[in-house]
């Protein structure tokens, strides 16, 4: 099951999400989705089953781009290309002889809040019972 939170740090915030080979491809999947036809998607309506606390959504870049905290919601704000770049560079993620790795996103976009893709680097109940 994917798992994504928003990590608050006043030095370091960080969103993450978390899972496994078929976890990260649903995430890439909605990726290249949103990439063919850029309209705001929630991402936990996108990928059944995903688990958050927290509201994100996948909306075409405006004039701020990278994922944006909206006052306790999120907005990965991206454009087409963006998105099918950050989709092929988690995919790496996904081989089966990966067993884990992570891929840190970042668009360059000023006051942007990093993405971690983790794959097999935290238990299965991390951002459900641990936090």
């Amino acid at each position: 099951m994917l798992r994504f939170e928003y990590m608050p740090s006043d030095f370091h915030p960080l969103f993450l999400f978390l899972g496994e080979a078929a976890d990260i491809a649903a995430l890439a999947k909605l990726l290249r989705h949103f990439a063919e036809n850029p309209r705001a998607i929630a991402v936990a309506e996108g990928i059944p089953g995903a688990v958050s606390r927290n509201e994100l959504v996948l909306a075409p870049a405006d004039d701020e781009f990278g994922m944006r905290d909206l006052g306790g919601r999120f907005a990965w704000k991206l454009t087409d290309w963006q998105a099918q770049r950050i989709a092929e560079r988690i995919e790496l993620l996904t081989p089966e002889d990966n067993k884990s790795g992570s891929e840190i996103v970042e668009i360059g976009s000023e006051g942007e809040i990093p993405v971690k893709v983790s794959r097999g680097e935290f238990t299965d109940d991390f951002l459900i019972t641990r936090r």
